[in-house]
């Protein structure tokens, strides 16, 4: 088992690598049987080795369980002072963010079990519960005080079910309405009461779910591995409209200016009217690879990052503004802070970037911070949420003790980071979720 696990995850790796432009076609194993959702190009030296490789344990001929065979991608979530990470260890751990100080852990949860087995999604902080997907199939709510189920905090679904699939999806949270929802690896959208943990409705797609949904006035939007995005109403569970795309759907939507803008592993970005799902644009915009991280915007500009490595700048309609390489894939969601777009590549470099139209070339890159020793970074970034004003605005962060403008990034070697952005990028605290120490 444990040979298997490390074999899975180092071909996950490669799944998440850039693909070649040149060599053979083969399908993404992780996908249905009969599916022609994706295509990998890997040089043929590659691809024979890849296929001894499969050949030899039989994993051609079935459809590899992603979930049970990696660990995680470290993600990592900051409100107010605290900082809390779904570690590659396969626990949550809960950090007092003292900024130049240090950081220190309060609390550690491993699950009812041995583990949850690991975290692909930035958990949500809700006023009292901390909501969590992990890899064991369970969605949990636990105390942000206590770090544990306790009196109020719940897991769901109730008991262990034949089959438990992995939460590859993360959740949702719509506190006015009280609502938490998220997809599963079983094809369907769970819809919860967020206080007791109450099964509320479910909602089934053509296959897996690995995308994120955004909650937006009262809709669900996601996608599935069946090629489709989907509005979903979040009280009822009855669907208002879905919208077929050329591959799986994979990427966390964005909800900006009346759309709902996603891309796909059919390498198109596209948008439709967030209402009724009609058109917005004349024609989707196409990269020369898979769409796997969700798109942000500011108040003009759409800013999607590709696994060709590039960050596509668009302007309402779909026309290219500009483009940046950072010279990896780009699996992890980047993030808007006031003074411009940070985006992490693969391989761990982090990178401020000037948002302004035009052509900028090599200025376009402000300032960028490499992961040392080096590590792959997949999570998604976060930063604390500012108003729109504050992206405009330079310098709002007056002391460490102030998480704006800082951006928390985890990575493959278990360690999250603070990344203060004032002139440049100063790491301001380096902690390590697992045992073997990292952090210098």
């Amino acid at each position: 088992m444990i040979l298997y696990h490390r074999f899975m995850t180092a071909i996950f790796s490669l799944l998440v690598s850039q693909p070649s432009n040149e060599g053979a076609s083969v399908k993404n194993s992780h996908l249905p049987q009969g599916s022609s959702l994706i295509q990998m190009k890997i040089p043929s030296n590659g691809l024979l080795a890849l296929t001894v490789i499969l050949l030899s344990i039989g994993l051609i001929a079935c459809t590899p369980n992603l979930g049970a065979s990696t660990t995680g991608w470290n993600p990592a979530v900051a409100s107010d002072g605290f900082v809390y990470v779904g570690s590659t260890d396969g626990e949550v751990e809960a950090l007092v963010d003292s900024g130049l100080e240090g950081v220190r852990s309060i609390w550690t949860y491993s699950g009812v079990g041995e583990t949850i087995q690991g975290v692909y999604t930035t958990p949500v902080v809700g006023t009292e519960l901390l909501y969590v997907s992990a890899i064991d199939g369970f969605l949990y709510a636990l105390e942000k005080e206590t770090g544990t189920l306790g009196s109020t905090g719940w897991r769901r679904p109730q008991g262990e079910r034949e089959g438990m699939r992995p939460l590859v999806s993360g959740p949702a949270l719509d506190e006015a309405l009280g609502i938490v929802v998220v997809g599963s690896e079983d094809h369907n959208l769970y819809a919860y009461d967020a206080g007791t943990g109450e099964e509320l409705w479910q909602f089934t797609t053509g296959d897996k779910i690995w995308s994120t949904p955004v909650i937006n006035q009262g809709t669900v939007y996601f996608g599935s591995h069946d090629k489709k995005v989907y509005a979903i109403d979040l009280v009822t569970g009855e669907k208002k409209w879905e919208k077929e795309t050329g591959g799986a759907v994979v990427a966390r939507p964005l909800v900006w200016s009346g759309m709902v803008i996603v891309g796909s592993f059919d390498r198109k970005l596209y948008a439709w009217n967030a209402e009724n799902g009609e058109e917005a644009w004349s024609q989707p915009f196409e990269a020369s690879n898979w769409f796997w991280a969700g798109a942000v915007a500011n108040n003009s500009t759409i800013f999607a990052p590709s696994m060709d490595g590039n960050v596509y700048a668009l302007d309402r309609n779909g026309n290219l503004l500009w483009e940046h390489q950072m010279g990896s894939p780009i699996v992890s969601t980047p993030v808007l802070v006031p003074r411009g777009l940070v985006v992490a590549s693969r391989e761990g470099k982090i990178s401020l970037l000037n948002t302004t139209a035009g052509d900028l070339g090599l200025e376009r890159e402000i300032s960028f911070h490499s992961i040392d020793p080096p590590a792959e970074v997949k999570a998604p970034l976060f930063a604390p949420p500012v108003d729109d004003t504050d992206l405009s605005q330079v310098g709002i962060q007056d002391s460490g003790d102030d998480q704006r403008e800082s951006v928390y990034v985890g990575a493959q070697d278990g360690t999250v980071r603070r990344i203060q952005l004032r002139s440049g990028q100063n790491q301001v605290w380096c902690f390590d979720t697992g045992e073997d120490p990292v952090c210098n």
